[in-house]
C-alpha cells in the first residue's frame, strides 16, 4: 500500500509539474494604488547611532590633543589615529612661526652653502583660475630643488614660501619650420609657493592690448602671400607709409631700346679702351 502511495504521489508531482497557475482577475487582492510605494526610501531599517566623540570638534586648528581628552574623559579607549602627540609638535611650531614672522626672522633654517646660479632663469607666471591670491607660480631651471628657491626668495625679495609644490612637465613633441620631423621640446618644472600676504596681478593697460593685436594684425597682413591682382598691389599698411619693394618697370619701348643699346656699347668700348690709352699717354709723355 505504501509502495502504490509513493508511486501515485511521484506520477502527480510529473504530471502537474508543467503545469501553471494563472489566476483570475476577479481574484486578485483589493489594493489602493495610493498606498502602493513604487521606490520605497532606503532608510529606516539601519539602527541610528550616536555621533562619535571626535566628530564634536570642530572649533580648533589641531584637534586630535582635545579628541583625546574627551575620550578619556568619557572612559573610552581613543582611536589609533589620535593618539600620537604629533599636536604638541605641531602647536610649538606654530608658534615659532609667528614668532619669527614678527621679529622679521627668516621661518626655516638657513643653509650655509652659497649656490649661484649665473646663467639660469627664475620667471613669475600668471595666475591661472585654480591659483588663489596667496600663492605664486615659478618657472625654475630643473636643477633648482624647493629649498633653493625658498631660500632664494628670502635672500633676493624677502619673501616668505611657507610652502613650495613642484609640478614637472613632460616634454611634448615638436615640428621643424623646414620639414616634418618631430623632436621633444624642453622640460618645464614649475614650482607653485604659499605666501603668508596675498598678491594680485595688476590689470593690462587697454592701450598695450591694443597696440599689441595692431601689431599682430600688420604682421600678418606683411606676411601673408600675395597672389593674382594682388600681387603687384601697393600695401596700405601704417596709413600708406609702407610702400613695400618698389617693383622696376619692366616696359621699355623699342625704338629707346636700339638707341639706348647703341649708347650703351660705345660706353663700354670707351670704358676697356680706357687702360690701353692711358699707358699709351704715359709712354709717349703726353
Amino acid at each position: 500500500m505504501e509502495a502504490c502511495n509513493k508511486m501515485f504521489s511521484s506520477l502527480w508531482k510529473v504530471s502537474v509539474r508543467n503545469l501553471h497557475h494563472n489566476m483570475k482577475p476577479k481574484n486578485y487582492p483589493k489594493v489602493n494604488s495610493e498606498d502602493v510605494v513604487l521606490n520605497p526610501p532606503r532608510y529606516g531599517y539601519r539602527k541610528q547611532r550616536e555621533p562619535l566623540l571626535s566628530q564634536s570638534v570642530t572649533d580648533t586648528l589641531l584637534p586630535s590633543e582635545v579628541i583625546r581628552q574627551k575620550y578619556i574623559e568619557a572612559g573610552k579607549p581613543a582611536p589609533i589615529k589620535f593618539l600620537p602627540k604629533s599636536d604638541i609638535i605641531a602647536r610649538k611650531n606654530l608658534i615659532q612661526l609667528h614668532e619669527r614672522i614678527e621679529l622679521g626672522l627668516p621661518h626655516f633654517k638657513v643653509g650655509g652653502k652659497k649656490v649661484y646660479f649665473p646663467k639660469q632663469r627664475i620667471c613669475l607666471l600668471r595666475p591661472n583660475a585654480k591659483q588663489t591670491p596667496y600663492q605664486a607660480k615659478f618657472l625654475v631651471p630643473k636643477n633648482m630643488n624647493r629649498l633653493d628657491l625658498r631660500d632664494y626668495l628670502w635672500h633676493v625679495y624677502g619673501l616668505r614660501a611657507l610652502n613650495v609644490t613642484v609640478q614637472l612637465l613632460h616634454s611634448r613633441w615638436q615640428r621643424g619650420q623646414h620639414d616634418l620631423g618631430r623632436y621633444r621640446g624642453p622640460q618645464l618644472k614649475k614650482m607653485t609657493i604659499d605666501m603668508a600676504e596675498p598678491f594680485v596681478w595688476p590689470e593690462v593697460p587697454k592701450k598695450i592690448v591694443e597696440q599689441q593685436q595692431e601689431q599682430r594684425e600688420v604682421q600678418f597682413a606683411l606676411a601673408q602671400p600675395k597672389t593674382g591682382s594682388d600681387e603687384k598691389k601697393v600695401s596700405d599698411l601704417y596709413d600708406g607709409l609702407y610702400k613695400g619693394n618698389p617693383l622696376p618697370n619692366a616696359f621699355v619701348p623699342a625704338n629707346f631700346r636700339r638707341t639706348g643699346a647703341g649708347e650703351l656699347g660705345q660706353y663700354k668700348k670707351q670704358v676697356a679702351g680706357k687702360p690701353d690709352r692711358d699707358l699709351v699717354s704715359k709712354y709717349l709723355g703726353l
